[in-house]
């Protein structure tokens, strides 16, 4: 069962540089819904959808659909993740991918929170939409991103359905880097996340990050274009708009998955200059153009708004009829995410307009209704 506020995963952190300010013992709170972004973020959701259709929608709603099947909230005085019976009855390897793809999400949870990295993605998917190749037997970390106070930092998720062994935390702390250099920089941090679990059965979730400082002599460089990393890494939002009909929430676009219990959306004026840079190729400038909107957009529900301009919501408090008949999913946004938006606001009445139909850069976005005045910037950034 998943109640209302966050759980708290117990982290250890060991050989990052003072200077980063990772605490070595942590309990980092963790909501439902930033489970469910981390695990969007980080998949590897093929990019040409005129290939793939709408594989990349399924694989996105596969990840986020372990969440409610395997995890619990723990009802102790201080909450926990555990996992649900159905989750300890998995084979060995279901029981193995499970806590790998935890291990994900908790790497990208990790790097936000304590690292402030932001644009956080699977190198695998910024590598195969632009055409990159490494050598053959040459490895590589999975994810990078880029720091708020500069510089980029790659990363190496682990998962393990028991206890962190001896063995593989030597591994982890003898760990070479494997990205030589991310546009040229030698990464100012690259550490290794496993998350693990305790050998009794209802044992609580636990994450443990290594920052090893040595290079691996068959290390890559990664040729980074920081434009087309922003593009990339909004991408999946295009992707997830192109298969649900959206709507307009106060600032924000959103789409509604009620079967999944998930809302996601994008801030309006940071989705439509993404929109021109993927559909228009007006691609230069898109990172700055990007960072410019965002600095002016100071959310106030951290529960449900994020640093990048999105927007998640998970709704798994009660799974039963998550999808009645003839419902469509749009129509179904949580009553605690209207709730937001409308304390947010001296209007009383808060609704939710459909967006019309046709290309985002075509549609007649509303005017943002303000829970922040002066939060979507003037200009060519939003015209169509």
């Amino acid at each position: 069962m998943f109640f209302n506020g966050p759980a708290h995963v117990r982290t250890d952190a060991t050989l990052f540089p003072a200077s980063t300010g990772v605490p070595v013992k942590q309990d980092l709170p963790v909501l439902p819904q930033d489970l469910a972004r981390a695990l969007f973020i980080t998949g590897r959701a093929p990019y040409d959808q005129t290939k793939h259709g709408r594989s990349s929608a399924y694989e996105w709603c596969h990840r986020v659909a372990v969440l409610p099947a395997y995890l619990n909230w723990s009802d102790d005085p201080i909450r926990r993740i555990t996992r649900t019976d159905l989750a300890r009855e998995l084979d060995p390897s279901e029981k193995g991918m499970l806590s790998y793809t935890l291990g994900q999400a908790m790497c990208q949870i990790f790097a936000e929170r304590q690292l402030s990295v932001r644009f956080f993605m699977h190198v695998a998917r910024y590598a195969s939409a632009y055409n990159l190749t490494f050598a053959p037997g040459r490895s590589r970390a999975d994810f990078f991103g880029e720091r708020t106070v500069g510089g980029y930092v790659v990363a190496e998720a682990k998962g393990r359905s028991g206890p962190l062994t001896k063995k593989l935390r030597e591994a982890m702390e003898e760990q070479k880097r494997t990205v030589k250099t991310i546009k040229g920089e030698v990464p100012k941090i690259a550490y290794a996340s496993a998350v693990h679990f305790s050998s009794p059965p209802h044992s609580p979730m636990r994450l443990t990050a290594i920052d090893p400082d040595t290079a691996d002599p068959r290390a890559v460089d990664l040729p980074v274009d920081p434009d087309l990393h922003v593009l990339a890494y909004y991408t999946p939002f295009l992707d997830a708009f192109a298969h649900q009909e959206p709507l307009i929430l106060g600032d924000y676009v959103v789409a509604g998955f009620a079967a999944l219990g998930v809302t996601l959306g994008v801030l309006a004026p940071v989705l439509q200059r993404v929109e021109r840079a993927a559909r228009r190729n007006e691609v230069a400038g898109l990172r700055d153009d990007i960072l410019g909107l965002l600095a002016r957009h100071r959310p106030r529900q951290e529960r449900t708004l994020y640093i990048d301009g999105t927007l998640f919501a998970a709704d798994w408090t009660v799974p039963e009829d998550r999808r009645r008949p003839g419902r469509r999913d749009s129509e179904v946004l949580p009553d605690f995410l209207h709730e937001a938006f409308r304390s947010m606001n001296e209007e009383d009445d808060w609704r939710v307009v459909s967006v019309e139909e046709g290309d985002l850069d075509w549609r007649d976005l509303s005017p943002a209704r303000g829970y922040m005045p002066g939060i979507l910037p003037q200009g060519d950034l939003l015209d169509g």
